[in-house]
Formats: structure tokens, C-alpha cells, sequence
């Protein structure tokens, strides 16, 4: 579709006529949230708190994770960690990626102390 303007040219918005109840300026407001009118300096204080703002992150999966971590602990985490996932489903919480995480690091830890076991009792029985 052709046009008769230049490419660099911006385009213009037409004006629509003012009447006696349109105004005529806008003047933007500086505070966003609040119709109160603030007392502060510091702009951050007129910042709404946030707490309500997600969906709470599941305690079980933060503890599965840090006793799956630690190794001695590691079938305590592996089991917190199934508990965890199972609860962050049904309550809709946040931390799905810590207790995939404890479960990843306790059957790694579980794999690594049955290899172990199996070598330990191959160099006992057989060597």
C-alpha cells in the first residue's frame, strides 16, 4: 500500500476537537497506587508490599533438598522429597524444582553407596 509520507517521517495523529467537557492537557499522576497523597521523599516508600504475591514455597522440598545434600541423610531426603512433590500438587505451592532436585541427589547417593556395598563385597569375597 503506498503512502505519500517518507519512511524516516513519523506518522500524525489527528486531533480530535476539544469540547467543553474534554480537557484539554493531561497531566499524568505521580502516584501510581495510592490516591493518598504521600508524605515521603524516598519513592520506594510508595511501593505496595508484595505479600501476597505468589504462591508460598513448600518448606518439606527445601528440607528433602538439604538432607539429600548432606549424605548421611540422603534416605530421609529421598522420602521428603516424594512427600514434597506430593504436597506441592495438591496445595498449588511453589518449589516443585527442590524436591525434583532432593530426588535426583538421593537416588545418585543411593546408587553410589549400593555400587559401594557391591564392591566392598566383591574385594571381601572374591578377591
Amino acid at each position: 500500500m503506498p503512502t505519500d509520507r517518507p519512511d524516516n517521517e513519523p506518522t500524525r495523529v489527528e486531533e480530535r476537537p476539544t469540547g467543553t467537557d474534554t480537557p484539554t492537557s493531561f497531566t499524568p499522576s505521580t502516584q501510581a497506587y495510592s490516591a493518598v497523597p504521600s508524605t515521603s521523599t524516598n519513592p520506594e516508600d510508595n511501593v505496595a508490599p508484595q505479600s501476597g504475591a505468589g504462591p508460598r514455597i513448600n518448606r518439606t522440598a527445601l528440607w528433602a533438598l538439604a538432607l539429600s545434600i548432606f549424605g548421611i541423610t540422603f534416605i530421609v531426603g529421598l522420602v521428603l522429597g516424594y512427600r514434597a512433590r506430593t504436597q506441592i500438587r495438591q496445595r498449588r505451592e511453589a518449589g516443585l524444582p527442590f524436591a525434583t532436585a532432593a530426588i535426583w541427589v538421593g537416588w545418585a547417593y543411593l546408587g553410589v553407596f549400593v555400587f559401594g556395598l557391591i564392591v566392598y563385597g566383591w574385594i571381601l569375597f572374591v578377591a
